[in-house]
Parts: C-alpha cells; structure tokens; sequence
C-alpha cells in the first residue's frame, strides 16, 4: 500500500486553518484498517503457479513458520492466515471486526516459492514472513497508514534479529533482497543496500555484537529516540517540563503525529486553545486513521468550550478504534456536560467493558457514570460507583464538589 509522502512541517501562525475532516460512517465497517505489503505494487511479477499446493496446505505451511518466529519472542501466536492465489505478494493487514481489530498474514504461497527459486535462498520466505510479523509487533498495522521507508527498515531489523536466532548466516539474511534493484527503489520502500544495513542490524543485535553502524544514527533509532522523549512528556505533571521533552522527541522526528497531538493536549493545559488546536489539527490530518489523534483533538475542543465538534472528533475515534475506553469515557463527559445522562451512562458502561489502563482512569469512567445516574434519581444506586471511585483514586475532588453542589 503506498502512503504519502509527507514534508518537515513549518509551524507559520495561521488564523485560518483547514480543519480535519469527519468520517463518513456509512462505510461498511469489515474493510482493511492496514496493509503492508513485501512487494511494492509497482513490481510487475508474473511467476507460474506452484502446482498440487491447496489453501489448507498452504495455511499449515505458513503456521509453522509462524510458530517458530513467534517461540523466538516469546510472544503467543495470534495471528489469522489467508492463503491466496494470484496474490502475488505477503502482507501484514489489520481487519476491522465489531469489537476491534484482527491481524492477518495474507500471502501467495507460488509466488514466495517462485521468488526462493529466484534467490536460491533457503531462507527466503521465513525472511519475508518475519519481517511482515516485524510489522504487527512494532505497532505499524495499529498506525493506519502503509508502508513507509522508516517502517521497512524496522520490520528488516526484526527479520535479520529471528534469522540470525534460528541459525541463518548473515549472508542468507541479507539475501531475502537480492532480487532488488542495487539503486532505485519505490518511494515507500528502501534501496537494497539500506535494507541489508537494517538485516544487519537486526543479525548483530541476536548476534550480541553492537557495531558502530548499528549505534549510529538512522531512520529507526531517530523515531526510537522521539517515542522514549514522548513517553517521558507523559510522565510529568507540569506543563513546563512536558514540553520540554516534547519538543526534543520532535527535535529527532519533525513530523512526528503523536508528539504533535501531545503538543496540542500541554497548550490545552496551558489554556493556549489556538495553538493545542493547531497541532492537534495538524496531527490528525497527517495520520487521518489514528483514533488517539481524533480524541486529542476532541479534548482540547472540549477545554475551548466546543462540546459538539469535541463529540464529533470523540466518535470519529471510536469508529476508528471500536475496542476504545478512553474515547468512550471520554464521551460519556461530553454527554454529561450536554445533560444527557442516559447515553452518557451508555458510553460508561462501553468503556467499563472494554476496561480502562489504569485505576485513576477507572475511577474516573466509575465518577462520571455515577454523576449520570444521580442526576437521572438514582440516587441511592450510584453510592456504590461513588465510592468504588473514591477508592481507586482517594485524592480526587470531583465527588466531594458534585455532591455539595447538590445539597
């Protein structure tokens, strides 16, 4: 699948700005959230098909494979097989279902057999195999955009890193590319010569070696660089230092979405709405399939006092990622806000099911489903959410306050 290609963003304060746009629901929900194929569509491969092979065996084939990539990790095998001819490529895709997502390996098992003939390489299809797992495992199929160079060379890390642990030499991992041009390359898809650098990589690190090709800077370590500085922002409790580490995980990634957003959340903190609406904007219409990007932005649109276009945005992420307990939660404050106290208890009791990361976000979803259920006089029945929520988190305020409003 190939993606846009994005530029660094110059940030030029602009009153007028085009805002992202809404999803149209009417879109069946079973449709392809992700695909990351091996072979770039351009490729023009019309290989003779491998004879006496079935689906079913096909799919048994692949699964053992799988399950040798997978005791590497330590990691269960979760993953859905789709044998299928005429392919011609393998795949790491992500499928929407009713309550999330399922990750898929598609493949074409001729045309992989078809391309092992043409490497001479014993290694070959377990190559592509791994690196297409390297896709689920660093979360690209979870971003919503295809491939990309940085995403490549990430999943070759992984494949070099089980071939070298299964036993591959690092002339037979490298040469899962030997069949690639030396020079151009499709603008979603390294050259060779990057994608043997990042098999070595990935073979050094089983390997125990760190050469100082694999400590210098890349693609791969920049983005591992900004992830940890966003981890960090959201860590801290003041605004200030929030944006300290913000800004350095964007020093190492300019068109970092994530980071962005988060910018966005830290100037809504700062009560700046103009600018955390900018950069949350700007995020989400750079990864336009993200449902945390979609929710950001309804929060900060939410702390400028928009409470309809906030639940829009808030819908938006829940569409996008069904299995969403903060963006339920979410809603269920904007509902409470706009006096609708049954659909707010509704979105609640989604998220309680769902079940939230942490006991303050917990107690938060309990707060706010009993608020919904004192103010439709159920008084006596949301003493339980109450205080299940006052145990959680004891230092909130926001029962205490409720409550003495209402006597």
């Amino acid at each position: 699948m190939k993606s846009l290609l994005f530029p660094v963003l110059l940030f030029i304060a602009c009153n007028i700005q085009a805002q992202v746009k809404h999803i149209d629901k009417t879109i069946t929900s079973t449709q392809v959230n992700f695909a990351c194929n091996f072979f770039d569509n351009s490729v023009q491969y019309i290989p003779p098909p491998a004879e006496g092979i079935s689906d079913a065996d096909a799919e048994k084939w692949m699964r053992g494979m799988i399950n040798k990539i997978m005791d590497v990790t330590g990691l269960q095998n979760r993953y859905q097989l789709k044998a299928m001819k005429d392919f011609n490529n393998c795949s790491a895709v992500c499928l929407n279902n009713n309550i999330g997502q399922e990750r898929f390996i598609q493949f074409d098992k001729a045309f992989l057999e078809t391309f092992q003939k043409r490497t001479n390489n014993r290694w070959f299809v377990f190559g592509v195999l791994a690196h297409e797992i390297g896709h689920h495992l660093n979360g690209h199929t979870l971003e919503g955009i295809g491939s990309r160079p940085n995403k490549e060379i990430e999943a070759d890390e992984f494949a070099g890193f089980v071939m070298k642990k299964l036993g591959a030499t690092l002339q037979e991992a490298q040469g899962i590319f030997s069949f690639l041009n030396a020079t151009d390359g499709p603008p979603t898809h390294p050259v060779r010569a990057k994608r043997y650098a990042a098999i070595k990589r990935g073979w050094d690190k089983a390997s125990g070696v760190h050469s100082l090709e694999t400590l210098s800077f890349n693609d791969a370590d920049n983005k591992q660089f900004a992830y940890r500085n966003l981890v960090l922002a959201r860590k801290q409790f003041g605004a200030d230092a929030k944006m300290i580490y913000i800004n350095k995980a964007l020093e190492f990634v300019p068109d970092y979405p994530e980071a962005l957003s988060e910018k966005g959340l830290v100037f809504a903190e700062m009560r700046q709405y103009d600018s955390a609406v900018y950069y949350c904007n700007e995020a989400a219409k750079m990864e336009t399939e993200m449902g945390l990007l979609r929710l950001n932005l309804a929060k900060v649109l939410y702390k400028s006092g928009d409470l309809d276009n906030a639940l829009l945005y808030a819908n938006d992420a829940i569409y996008l990622k069904q299995a969403f307990a903060a963006a339920y939660a979410f809603k269920g404050l904007l509902l409470l806000d706009k006096k609708e106290y049954a659909e707010a208890e509704k979105s609640c009791d989604v998220a309680l099911a769902i079940r939230a990361d942490t006991k303050f976000e917990l107690a938060d979803i309990l707060e706010t489903k009993a608020i919904a259920m004192y103010e439709q006089g159920r008084q006596n029945e949301s003493k339980e959410y109450f205080d299940a929520a006052k145990e959680l988190n004891p230092y909130s305020l926001r029962i205490g306050s409720y409550l003495k409003s209402k006597k």
